[in-house]
């Protein structure tokens, strides 16, 4: 009886060997990503940002300067820049007039950094503000009580913004 069930596996483990393909998938960098922070919790091959680095960097105008996050505080007081980000926090905060503001946690591939969204840019894009989304900020550098943050003037979802441009 043994002798039969091994020419059985014998004979399942020829059919397997005699196809000549093994199906294989094939996954856009973008959605290998979306896998490993799904799976694991954290980007293993790359940061979203790396993706879109070369089209933030053709995106900008001579007014505001491409910038990574460890560049922030090299950068002297009121530089305008502009800056990918993967939102990671949102705290809001009313003023002492009792609007709404919000200090953005964001990260890109060499750290974190946050930015401050004042009331009126607040209300604006309140609706950007979603966990894990990928946004581009244009905002100029502050350094306040040795902290160095970006004063928020525009902000945009990557994807809706760069979409049009080409790598």
């Amino acid at each position: 009886m043994s002798t039969l069930i091994k020419f059985e596996t014998k004979t399942v483990e020829n059919n397997l060997l005699l196809q000549e393909t093994i199906p294989a998938y094939n996954f856009s960098p973008s959605a290998i990503l979306k896998i490993e922070k799904e799976i694991l919790g954290i980007y293993v091959s790359a940061h979203p940002l790396s993706i879109y680095r070369q089209k933030i960097a053709r995106h900008s105008s001579h007014k505001y300067l491409p910038i990574k996050s460890h560049h922030i505080g090299q950068l002297t007081p009121g530089r305008p820049v502009l800056i990918g980000g993967l939102l990671v926090q949102t705290r809001r905060q009313f003023t002492k007039h009792h609007e709404v503001m919000a200090f953005l946690l964001l990260e890109d591939e060499t750290g974190f950094f946050e930015a401050i969204a004042f009331p009126d840019i607040f209300n604006k894009y309140f609706s950007l503000f979603v966990k894990d989304a990928l946004l581009l900020i244009q905002g100029n550098t502050s350094n306040k009580s040795g902290e160095e943050k970006i004063i928020i003037q525009e902000i945009s979802n990557i994807h809706s913004c760069l979409e049009g441009n080409t790598a």
